[in-house]
């Protein structure tokens, strides 16, 4: 079975490639979507509390800056206690200058104590990373204040407020990635997956006999091409499984058919046999037509045998050919004055269209002269009388053609189909005719005579008229 080939508009490949690539980038922005969306609902104070130390650390760099111009021993006190109320941020914040004993100099409006324990503020600004709420978060900077060493504090306490996105764990971000990533894929490919499931059970129903199966193609890829080439194993399995049904029947045909013809003409010589047996009740011109009525039974018989003698030996590839240089326009004309008086009978008349010339051709006489013996007795036989065969013979550049060409009665389209057939008889309703019963093999046998010469042998028909067409390869 040779497979069948198709253009791909877009093969599985890169449909599986484009598949992959989509599913990685709808995943990333739906996965992206998501934490945003999660940190739109979710309060996070991690990034909160991160805010508020980044805030203390500025203000304290800030106090820094500035104080350093109250430094001096004639620094304004309303000036130093204004720059620390500021630091403040109007309350959210707690600004306190102290002396190295923990006494508060200056502080800011919301900075209730007078008195601060410096080892706790270090010990607090050391736990930077503390992240519990309500916890303090303090910053300390040593300065100094007409000529005696301070510390400059800025505190806060770490409150989570609404708004703010939680931190999502990186091992969940994976998670969901390729949690996102399957379903994507799932519903990417479910269609080329039911395709697959399709040509699955399409091929069971195949292979339990079900050969009416047709799967569809309308996928123009990798698998297009296999469910095609599966319908077309199909049609073929069909095909092959119709033809081995018509086999057994023509099998059966052929016994059924050789039986018949077999006992009819056997059966009649039997007949006359008997009736020669008892010479008292015949007298000599009754004998001698009995004796001939059997003689041409036996004849008969003796065709037919021959005929299947010979149909098996061509169809089973055991003929040899004895090919020699034959002049087929010769051929021609002597077997057309050999059917003259037979056509005659049946006022038929026989119009030879042979060129002047000889025409050559290599081929077994014997079987050759059968072939065309067969051809030109068909014409005679089933042509309407009173009618006309017309015999031509044409040669062209690499093989010569004879046509045997006869007005007859019209048949099917059915019976054109079973023409060649053995033991197929057009007309069997013949009554009268001078002609011997035909097997049903002359046809089959000059065909097959015609392949194992290298030709073939061809036929139309229209409207009644039937021509035969026999073609040879020419001696080049």
């Amino acid at each position: 079975m040779r497979l069948l080939k198709q253009p791909f508009s877009v093969t599985l490949r890169v449909k599986l490639m484009l598949t992959f690539v989509g599913c990685l980038v709808l995943s990333t922005l739906t996965s992206t979507l998501l934490e945003w969306s999660y940190r739109e609902i979710q309060p996070n104070d991690s990034d909160n509390y991160d805010s508020i130390r980044r805030t203390v650390n500025e203000r304290l760099d800030k106090l820094d800056k500035e104080w350093a111009a109250l430094s001096g021993p004639d620094s304004d006190e309303r000036t130093a206690a204004s720059l620390v109320d500021q630091v403040g941020e109007g309350g959210k914040l707690r600004a306190y200058v102290t002396d190295e004993s923990g006494r508060v100099l200056f502080r800011s409006s919301e900075a209730p104590e007078s008195k601060l324990s410096l080892y706790e503020l270090l010990m607090s600004a050391k736990q930077a990373n503390n992240r519990q709420p309500g916890a303090a978060y303090t910053a300390v900077l040593p300065a100094h204040y007409r000529d005696q060493a301070v510390y400059l504090i800025v505190s806060s306490k770490l409150v989570p407020q609404p708004g703010n996105a939680y931190e999502i764990n990186e091992m969940f971000k994976f998670l969901l990635f390729i949690a996102l990533f399957v379903l994507f894929f799932y519903a990417l490919t479910w269609r080329k997956m039911r395709q697959i499931r399709h040509i699955n059970r399409g091929l069971n129903e195949i292979a339990h006999g079900e050969l009416s199966v047709r799967l569809a193609t309308n996928s123009r890829d990798e698998l297009g091409l296999v469910a095609a080439n599966i319908n077309s194993m199909a049609e073929q399995l069909a095909r092959q499984q119709e033809k081995e049904r018509r086999l057994e029947k023509s099998k059966m045909d052929l016994i059924t058919n050789v039986s018949h013809d077999l006992r009819t003409p056997l059966t009649s010589v039997i007949g006359y046999l008997n009736l020669l047996m008892n010479p008292a009740q015949t007298n000599a011109p009754e004998r001698e037509r009995y004796l001939t009525s059997a003689y041409n039974k036996a004849n008969q018989l003796k065709k037919l045998i021959d005929d299947l003698f010979e149909y098996t030996r061509l169809s089973g590839g055991e003929a040899k050919l004895e090919r020699r240089e034959i002049d087929i326009h010769h051929l021609l004309e002597q077997l057309v004055s050999e059917f003259e008086p037979i056509a005659e009978q049946r006022q038929i008349a026989i119009e030879s269209r042979l060129p002047q010339a000889p025409l050559y051709v290599v081929a077994d006489a014997e079987k050759l002269v059968r072939a065309l013996d067969n051809l030109l007795m068909n014409a005679v036989k089933y042509s309407v009388a009173p009618g006309r065969v017309t015999v031509t013979l044409s040669a062209y550049p690499k093989r010569a053609v004879i046509e045997f060409e006869n007005e007859g009665r019209p048949i099917t389209k059915a019976q054109e189909e079973l023409l060649f057939e053995r033991f197929y008889k057009a007309d069997e309703s013949r009554t009268g005719d001078p002609l011997p019963d035909g097997t049903g093999l002359g046809l089959s046998i000059a065909r097959n005579i015609a392949e194992l010469h290298g030709g073939r042998l061809a036929f139309r028909h229209e409207q009644g008229r039937f021509v035969f067409r026999l073609e040879l390869p020419l001696n080049v």
